[in-house]
């Protein structure tokens, strides 16, 4: 038994010597004996081309072939790199690749497919320029993708697909100068990260085509051209962010977003949209059809708009329940446009033409709560910005003060004008009813001698005047018309003789 054991542990020491045996012939060969390159015996390949002048062909074949033991290769300060395809097919123990400043590096379909057994790889690419990232350059299971400062002239369809197990995607600031449809294709992620950097002067539709976001989808920092309508295609998101970003034009529809979480919109400068930029986003419920009584929330605050269409800014509101605050209008405050662009930017009159078939959950919701003024804000002669309602304190209506002023005086004229207006009724309703007026004394009441009148007091007139008297009677009403007539008769002595 014991001699048993002793031949068991004599072939298990051979066989670990031979096997680092292998491994330290396989190094001192291949891409080990570049001048640029040097290896370890823990499996790794190191290449600093430093000042040498050179152009560094990574591949499986050749006089320099890439060693099948190793586990990760680190590649940095060369002017020209070349990564052939299927390069990486026979290293079933690599973990990372990493490519650092990098000037000119040059990838072919499938350069980084993985041998079928390796598992959790990473690929990291800094500060380097790319002149075309083909199709199908992914391929195999690879545990995080990250660029970070590169530049990319042309991104070419499904450059981005059959990935299995890819817990980051992560692109930081880097500048894709063009990028075909359906460039991202159909894979699963957890975390999808595009931070700073730009995505060139069109994304077009379905650049970012049926992925599937498992945890968290962000758009950080970056600067778009024109974003058609259905150019991010993507589901199951935990949390949406698109924040701090700066876009020349979104189309209707632009995010095709199936989330399952909310959605925060916020920080960002749209130059121009159009009318249902954001309607694309809705919740994903599942398989079964089944719609839950909950909403999710959408926040859209602090954003900068440009130019807008009506219903611009219009939510699902089947799925969301919207938050919408500091809506910044870049342009000079105008009393005459400010209920205009409210009306513009959140018209949503318009949202059967998107929803033909509106839910019963739908309908409810066409009652929307009101937007207070004080949401949006816009830019004074100062290039301040101010909110809505107090541009229109100061610059739209009279101030307080005088408001108040103005309302005192005509209240104290509307009291005076009451109180006149009373005392003429009272006096025309009740003066000079209790008392009769005679007629007036200065007048005459009889016609001259001449006519056979006699006068007052006997005394005679040798004008005629109007005999008929004036007489007021208790109903305040004058005549004229009574006249009062005296006779007057004498005898004379008869003059013929009887």
């Amino acid at each position: 038994m014991g001699v048993m054991k002793l031949l068991l542990s004599i072939t298990i020491v051979c066989l670990l010597w031979s096997g680092f045996s292998t491994i330290d012939a396989s190094n001192t060969e291949g891409m080990c004996s570049s001048s640029a390159c040097n290896c370890d015996s823990y499996g790794g390949l190191t290449c600093n081309c430093a000042d040498q002048v050179e152009e560094l062909i990574l591949t499986s074949d050749g006089d320099h072939p890439l060693s099948s033991f190793t586990h990760w290769i680190i590649i940095r300060n060369c002017p020209s790199v070349i990564l052939m395809n299927s390069s990486l097919t026979r290293m079933s123990n690599l973990r990372s690749i990493e490519f650092i400043d990098i000037n000119n590096l040059t990838l072919f379909t499938e350069s980084f497919e993985l041998s079928p057994k390796t598992m959790r790889t990473s690929v990291t690419i800094r500060s380097s320029n790319i002149q075309v990232l083909p199709s199908y350059t992914f391929r195999g299971d690879m545990e995080a993708i990250s660029f970070e400062n590169v530049q990319i002239n042309l991104i070419n369809a499904f450059a981005f697909t059959n990935l299995a197990g890819t817990e980051t995607l992560r692109l930081e600031d880097c500048t894709f100068d063009i990028i075909e449809e359906q460039a991202f294709k159909k894979f699963d992620v957890n975390y999808l990260h595009i931070i700073r950097g730009t995505l060139g002067s069109e994304v077009p539709s379905r650049a970012i085509n049926d992925l599937e976001v498992l945890t968290t989808f962000r758009l950080d920092g970056v600067k778009m051209g024109i974003v058609k309508s259905s150019a991010f295609v993507i589901k199951k998101p935990k949390t949406v962010s698109i924040q701090n970003c700066v876009i020349e034009s979104l189309e209707a529809e632009a995010f095709d977003i199936a989330a399952t979480g909310g959605v925060h919109i916020k920080n960002n400068t749209f130059k121009n949209l159009v009318t249902g930029s954001f309607l694309g986003i809705r919740a994903d419920r599942g398989n079964n059809g089944i719609k839950s009584e909950s909403y999710y929330d959408i926040t859209f605050t602090n954003n900068t708009l440009n130019n807008f269409e009506e219903g611009s800014v219009m939510f699902n509101r089947d799925d969301f329940q919207p938050i919408i605050d500091n809506v910044i209008i870049n342009r000079t405050c105008d009393c005459t446009y400010l209920k205009t662009w409210m009306n513009n930017i959140l018209n949503y009159t318009i949202y059967p033409r998107f929803y033909r078939s509106l839910s019963t959950r739908a309908v409810r919701k066409m009652n929307f709560d009101a937007i207070e003024e004080r949401t949006f804000m816009c830019i004074d002669d100062s290039t301040n910005y101010l909110r809505f309602d107090e541009f229109e304190a100061t610059n739209c209506t009279l101030s307080s003060s005088i408001m108040y002023l103005l309302l005192a005086a005509v209240g104290l004229i509307v009291i005076l004008a009451f109180v006149i207006g009373i005392i003429i009724w009272y006096c025309r309703e009740n003066g000079g009813q209790d008392r009769w007026m005679s007629v007036p004394t200065s007048a005459p009441d009889v016609v001259s001698q001449k006519n056979g009148v006699i006068g007052r007091n006997g005394s005679t007139q040798s004008a005629p005047v109007d005999s008929r008297i004036t007489m007021v009677v208790p109903d305040g009403r004058l005549y004229r018309e009574t006249e009062f007539h005296v006779i007057v008769e004498k005898a004379e002595p008869l003059t013929t003789e009887l």
